[in-house]
């Protein structure tokens, strides 16, 4: 009877967990069909609702960039499974959609490196970037693994188990005044995450055999999400800190209703909206001492965006602009010919060869811009110069790759070693005129 029981529940618990997962018993050739999961979702959090009420709030005019969110707590784990670093590192990422969010203006300063490269070829003035007003920086900079309890019971083998165990994770973020570095707003925030684990177990002695069954399950709250969280809130907590309170209190209904904050009796601390003045004021100052040049200059994306890109090019900026493309088009056809060079020496020859027109290509850009190439030309030539760029440095790795191989292929060959000449038994070697093999001449 014990017996007839512990199949028939074996086999209700296999089916339940679907042991055969698709493919397990199919042929290599054979093609399965793939898991399904949950569907993909957008990323929310409990205190989008008081952002998008506050960020409207704020003038347009006031610009935010987000800096560096570092992870200062020194947690990573290699051994046992681990995958590095406890705490994610897109910190940063996740403040910036978050401000994005709420409906402020933000600048991208996370990456750099496009502006960077297009004022390096001379189609963009980096001066005719906004300026940013207020920035976030900080850390994660706390994650402790706090030790937890639990109880298990049995009686006659049978009895059930729970334990919990809590991580504490803590932020600091500030709000800096980028026209005077003052700190204007900062946020302290940390929150537990719980986790806890249940079961129950069963055994039972069916003649001599001991038959043990075990059921159970474990909850814990998602570490980054749970970070989302925190930042999202501290977003909101920055910003509220330099807002006047008539505009935050409306927002703090949201915050509330969400349930996901203990304040320790502490309201929300709030502004009167001066950082925000002060800021305009310093961007207005900022313009209006600049030179008359430099305010042309300045003012003049908002112009032609309001009339319309007109783009007029000299002769001679046309000619440049073709010189660079052609020069572009050879060094991409130079690289693609590194795939079918027979040996390293002609693939280098080749890959040198890119890299020169490539060169020539940026010098021909770059006068044409000095002659004032701009536009949808401007563009078009800069495109083309940045695929010759690609395949120019693709080429060189691909042909020290090739000398790489090509001297370990070398180096691994079993070296000729030549056969000794023959000696006599007096040390000296046997002549043409020896009469028998072995010795000289009597």
């Amino acid at each position: 009877m014990y017996r007839s029981l512990f199949l028939a529940s074996s086999c209700v618990l296999l089916s339940a967990c679907n042991v055969l997962a698709p493919g397990q018993f199919s042929a290599p050739t054979d093609r399965v069909d793939l898991v399904e999961g949950p569907p993909v979702e957008t990323i929310s959090t409990p205190f989008d609702g008081a952002l998008a009420c506050l960020g409207p709030k704020i003038d347009s005019a006031v610009a935010f960039s987000i800096g560096n969110v570092v992870d200062a707590t020194g947690k990573e784990q290699y051994a046992d499974g681990g995958s590095g670093k406890f705490v994610t590192q897109g910190a940063a990422d996740m403040i910036q959609s978050a401000l994005f969010g709420a409906g402020v203006t933000v600048l991208n300063r996370r990456d750099p490196n496009i502006p960077l490269a297009e004022n390096q070829w001379g189609i963009r003035d980096l001066k005719a970037q906004r300026p940013t007003d207020f920035y976030v920086s900080g850390s994660i900079n706390s994650l402790d693994f706090i030790p937890g309890g639990g109880v298990e019971i049995g009686l006659a083998g049978v009895g059930p188990r729970w334990r919990q165990s809590r991580i504490l994770v803590g932020i600091d973020l500030a709000l800096t005044s980028a026209h005077d570095g003052r700190i204007v707003a900062n946020s302290s925030i940390q929150k537990q995450l719980y986790a806890k684990e249940t079961g129950f177990g069963i055994g039972r002695f069916v003649n001599d055999t001991l038959v043990y069954a075990e059921i159970g399950g474990s909850e814990r709250e998602a570490l980054h999400y749970t970070l989302r969280q925190i930042l999202s809130y501290a977003a909101f907590d920055l910003i509220a800190q330099v807002s006047p309170e008539g505009d935050v209190a409306p927002c703090l209904v949201e915050i509330e209703a969400s349930g996901r904050v203990l304040q320790n009796d502490r309201p929300q601390s709030t502004g009167d909206g001066s950082a925000f003045m002060a800021a305009m004021t310093a961007a207005r100052d900022a313009r209006e001492a600049l030179s008359p040049a430099a305010q042309a200059q300045a003012q003049a994306p908002a112009r032609a965006a309001a009339s319309g890109p007109v783009y007029k090019h000299s002769k001679k900026a046309a000619q440049l602009a073709n010189t660079a493309t052609s020069h572009a088009a050879r060094a991409i056809a130079s690289a693609d010919s590194v795939l079918f060079a027979k040996d390293a020496k002609e693939a280098a020859e080749f890959a040198d060869a890119a890299l020169q027109s490539m060169n020539l290509a940026i010098q021909s850009l770059r006068a044409a811009a000095n002659e004032g190439l701009g536009g949808p030309d401007g563009d078009a030539a800069a495109t083309l110069i940045e695929k010759a760029i690609a395949s120019a440095q693709a080429a060189q790795k691909m042909a020290a790759d090739m000398a790489l191989a090509e001297n370990n292929a070398a180096a691994s060959a079993p070296a000729v070693v030549p056969a000794p000449a023959p000696e006599t038994q007096q040390g000296l070697p046997v002549s043409p005129d020896d009469k028998r093999q072995g010795g000289m001449n009597p």
